[in-house]
């Protein structure tokens, strides 16, 4: 009996002893945020005023790196072929973030297999534009005057595949109207024509477009929201004027990381984004861009790029874009 009472009493110390298992310290390193497309554009603005904020929450360096390319498929890549540990996360933007790897034959990554989740922020809307030179006020009088003047009804897309050229197709589709399409390698040269009236009115998101709305060099036809912006409160949704309930047009911004990334890693790091969703300094930012805040989980965030990418691919069709 004794022998026994000494046993486990020698057991007792030996499991007192024994260290208990170190808990993941994430982030214990620097962090490294790659933005996948050029600086100061609207995703770059946003990645860095989180880069900001999170830096401080984490006490950790966040390394900024712009990874401009192929429309965020080099910056995608780069992310996809990281570890997976949390430490390179990226901030992308869809439509972009899936339909660039749509359009090409031999995709670079999968838009859901090679990413995991952590957090959508927000979404910015499309503005539809017009110069104040065109012979139209509002969407109907463009509505009418495309259908009376179809050899004159034009509108301008930056780049094959970006959100306003699919969109402005699937509104195509939705209302029957003609419009030619003028595409342009940039959004800047787009808007010059939009700008001198040298085509009819494009699609362009809400940063692009407030400046020149505010100072009545653009006049705004419709928003791509749910609802109506508090900037613009008399420019009706897209929804309500080609009568298709639900209808948006707009571009998400979120923050992801490689596929395997341990789950508790991707939870710490939500938790530190919605923090920094919350600062003054990230909300004060949203507002000026026209960003609507719309934080989801990963999981919330994994269903909405499932349904999103699907869209994508109905996009594509009516556009008739085969991958290059």
């Amino acid at each position: 009996m004794k022998v026994l009472v000494h046993a486990a009493l020698l057991l007792a110390a030996v499991a007192a002893s024994t260290p208990a298992p170190a808990q993941d310290s994430y982030p214990s390193r620097r962090i490294q945020l790659v933005i996948p497309f050029a600086t100061g554009n609207g995703v770059d603005q946003l990645g860095r005023r989180y880069a900001e904020v999170l830096r401080a929450q984490v006490n950790q360096p966040i390394v900024v790196e712009n990874r401009d390319g192929a429309g965020g498929i080099i910056g995608g890549a780069y992310v996809a072929r990281s570890a997976a540990d949390a430490y390179t996360v990226m901030i992308a933007a869809h439509p972009p973030f899936a339909i660039a790897t749509l359009l090409q034959k031999d995709p670079s990554y999968d838009a859901i297999g090679s990413f995991a989740p952590v957090a959508k922020v927000g979404a910015v809307p499309l503005v539809a534009v017009a110069a104040p030179s065109m012979p139209f006020r509002n969407w109907q009088e463009m509505a009418d005057y495309f259908k009376a003047n179809p050899d004159k009804a034009n509108y301008a897309a930056s780049g094959v595949g970006s959100p306003g050229q699919l969109f402005t197709q699937l509104i195509k589709l939705h209302t029957g109207l003609p419009m030619q399409e003028i595409s342009y390698k940039s959004t800047a040269q787009a808007m010059t024509d939009v700008l001198s009236g040298q085509v009819q009115f494009s699609l362009v998101s809400y940063a692009a477009a407030i400046s020149h709305i505010k100072a009545g060099t653009l006049r705004a036809l419709a928003v791509g929201s749910a609802g109506r912006l508090p900037g613009l409160p008399e420019v009706p949704t897209l929804a309500e004027l080609i009568n298709q309930p639900g209808f948006e047009a707009t571009v998400w911004y979120g923050f992801q990381v490689p596929a395997g990334t341990p789950a508790d890693r991707i939870d710490k790091l939500y938790d530190e984004i919605a923090r920094a969703s919350a600062d003054s300094r990230v909300q004060e930012l949203m507002t000026r861009a026209g960003i609507t805040p719309e934080l989801r989980n990963p999981q919330q965030f994994a269903a909405s790029i499932r349904a999103d990418i699907a869209l994508a691919r109905r996009m594509i069709e009516v556009a008739r874009i085969s991958p290059q």
